[in-house]
């Protein structure tokens, strides 16, 4: 009997605030069960630089973006109060800061 009321007790905390999270057809949690600000990071996706800051013009840390037109994520830089595009050369990236280098994952494109 108590494997019985442990099984319901468990199946009851399924999917609910402050219970078990499940999973879809996919082996995913299920974004209804993500805490919010989980998806809010991600901006979307943009044809261009121009179009991205049109929708969004200020950002906060951590949010990112992608710009079809160069292929790229693109991050909400706050040093610099604007976006900006990890893909960078390696004379740009020499020029960054050791903090900045270490706090965005740049995807370093050679210049040879």
């Amino acid at each position: 009997m108590a494997s019985s009321v442990s099984y319901e007790f468990l199946k009851s905390q399924y999917g609910v605030a402050g219970g078990l999270a499940t999973l879809d057809n996919n082996g995913l949690v299920p974004t209804s069960q993500l805490p919010p600000n989980t998806l809010s990071i991600f901006q979307g996706q943009f044809a261009d630089e121009a179009a991205l800051v049109a929708a969004v013009p200020t950002g906060q840390m951590a949010w990112f973006a992608y710009n079809l037109d160069t292929s790229s994520f693109w991050y909400w830089s706050i040093a610099d109060n604007n976006w900006q595009n990890q893909q960078i050369s390696e004379a740009s990236y020499i020029l960054l800061s050791s903090y900045q280098q270490s706090v965005v994952p740049f995807i370093v494109v050679s210049s040879a």
